[in-house]
């Protein structure tokens, strides 16, 4: 038997975000002579280039509207088309549209839930996920807080709900000898002196990140340290309002904003400390990279958050919407060097044994093959 063929969906177009890295990550490193994997997506965008760069076959379904028929009838067509297999779909609306097209082909369907977001505030968003918990072989939430909440929150049966947590490839993020050496020179390039304390953050610039709460913090810990700078890296709505709130809070000259960056190994060796104020999360990639780099974090004690984060061992965890306490605990980790480095080792060591890639893609692989074989 040859490789069986694999339709994986997602909503988003653009690169940035966990759910999307993820499935990339994912169809990379699944055996292709198992499981050949067509990525179905709403549009181009830089997703579909880097999955096409990957030598994946993409395909472009029209978009939708929210209610949109012919968005479905051409699912169904691609799947009868394309001969698919299994149907492995990401977030809400693909997860919907998935289980509709997985009943009328007969076609199993895997799906995966990667945040809370706003799917439980309707009461027919929350009959549409419990259909599709019920129609999926698995729905997967990437972390045991969301798998909670799908239960409780939203009312889906538990029988078919597992947790399969998010993984990264450490060995990409070092720190190596040579990574090591390019923190410097990231410092060099963004002209910022190697001896001064770097505190970074990684995510999209929108309201449930939680910037506004860092950048009130970084204006406690400036003036502990007047010579620090805070990288904050993502793009999104927000950041003129951030530019405005810096400056009005007299921070902009210690506050860089460096938009999307696809170096991010390199922009956390120039890190000292990795930050995480988000108010909502499912388990972030970003969370995960600074672990594996070696950083000590100080992350919200939200979502997934405390399923990686081993509060006072692994890093800190605060509460979220507190600026203070968050720069109390920044200001700890820059005063106590050997406090940081033992924990961004012991962090490195939890990600190695708990959240690697290898690990989220053979558990990936169980569920597909057993969704195979049921059908």
């Amino acid at each position: 038997m040859g490789a069986r063929k694999i339709l994986h969906l997602i909503e988003t177009t653009e690169l940035g975000g966990g759910a999307e890295n993820v499935l990339v990550n994912l169809i990379r490193h699944l055996d292709r002579r198992e499981f050949y994997s067509i990525a179905g997506l709403v549009r181009d965008g830089s997703l579909s280039q880097r999955l096409r760069e990957s030598g994946v076959e993409t395909v472009i379904i029209s978009e939708r509207r929210p209610i949109d028929l012919r968005f479905l009838l051409g699912l169904v067509a691609l799947i009868k088309r394309q001969r698919i297999e299994l149907i492995h779909s990401n977030e809400f609306w693909m997860n919907t549209y998935g289980c509709m097209a997985a009943m009328i082909t007969g076609v199993p369907i895997i799906t995966t839930v990667h945040g809370k977001n706003y799917y439980w505030e309707k009461f027919r968003r929350r009959l549409a996920y419990r259909f599709a918990a019920r129609c999926s072989a698995k729905m997967v939430a990437v972390s045991e807080d969301i798998r909670r909440f799908l239960i409780g929150g939203v009312g889906a049966a538990p029988y078919n709900l597992v947790t399969v947590y998010n993984g990264i490839d450490p060995k990409r993020y070092g720190p190596s000898e040579e990574e090591t050496q390019k923190g410097p020179n990231v410092r060099t390039q963004l002209g910022i002196a190697n001896t001064a304390s770097v505190v970074g953050t990684v995510g999209s610039l929108y309201p449930v990140k939680g910037h506004t709460n860092l950048l009130k913090a970084a204006a406690q810990v400036v003036k502990v340290f007047p010579g620090i700078v805070f990288l904050i890296i993502g793009k999104g709505g927000l950041l003129s309002q951030l530019q405005d709130e810096a400056a009005q809070l007299k921070i902009e000259s210690s506050i860089r904003f460096l938009g999307f960056r696809d170096d991010i190994p390199e922009l956390l060796q120039a890190m000292d400390i990795f930050v995480l104020p988000s108010l909502s999360e499912g388990v972030p990639l970003a969370l995960l990279e600074a672990m594996a780099a070696g950083k000590p974090v100080v992350a919200t004690h939200v979502g997934g958050n405390p399923e990686v984060v081993v509060d006072e061992e692994t890093g800190f965890l605060v509460q979220p919407n507190d600026p203070g306490n968050l720069a109390s605990r920044i200001i700890v980790l820059l005063k106590d060097k050997p406090l940081a480095l033992k924990l961004g080792v012991n962090g490195q060591q939890r990600l190695r044994e708990n959240f690697s890639l290898e690990r989220m893609v053979n558990a990936y692989r169980d569920l597909y093959q057993e969704a195979l074989l049921r059908k």
